[in-house]
Formats: C-alpha cells, structure tokens, sequence
C-alpha cells in the first residue's frame, strides 16, 4: 500500500518569523546553558583552572620555603658562626664583657 504525501505548503512570513524569533532564543538560551551553568559550565571550568594555577604556584612557594627553611635548621644545628650570626642580629644577644653603643638620634616628639 502506497501513502500518498500530502503536498508541502510554504510557511507564512509571519509563521517565519516566529520559527526564526523561537530558535533564536533556543540558541541564546543554549549558549547560556553551555556558558553558564553552574559546576559544568565553561566560565565555571575556566576559574577551576585559574584556582589550580594558584593553588600549584602557592604549591611551589611553599616547597621553595621549605627547602630554605630546611637549611637554615641544618646551618643553626651545625654551623657554630651562622648560630652565634643569628642570635646576634636576629635576637641582639651579646658575648659576655660585650657593650651595645647606640649613636642613632632620637626623634623629637
């Protein structure tokens, strides 16, 4: 049995232009979505990768402190002249029979 088509009729303008204005705003609605969307959208993806970049740089600073950090432990442990350094600028502590001379002028109030 053979189905007969029925003939295709054209759209009005007016029917076009409301096909047209409904997609449309499919399309912008869509876009937004895919933009926008809360945990999965790409402005969202983009700051996840921002934050990461931040994180791993902070990742790095901190690793780099750690090492100083690390051989300042290793220089104050072992290093005789380094700690008497430190405790001198550091912590103004003084030998015995040692006096501290301070020159510098006073501010007027």
């Amino acid at each position: 049995m053979i189905r007969k088509q029925k003939p295709k009729t054209s759209l009005s303008p007016l029917q076009q232009k409301r096909l047209l204005r409904i997609s449309l705003v499919i399309v912008v609605f869509s876009l937004l979505l895919i933009f926008f969307s809360p945990g999965i959208g790409i402005y969202h993806q983009h700051q996840q990768k921002r934050y990461l970049a931040d994180l791993k740089a902070d990742q790095e600073r901190l690793a780099q402190q750690n090492k100083e950090m690390e051989r300042d432990i290793e220089r104050l442990q072992n290093d005789k002249e380094y700690l008497e350094q430190v405790a001198r600028e550091k912590h103004g502590m003084l030998k015995d029979n040692e006096m501290v001379f301070d020159f510098a002028r006073e501010k007027k109030k």
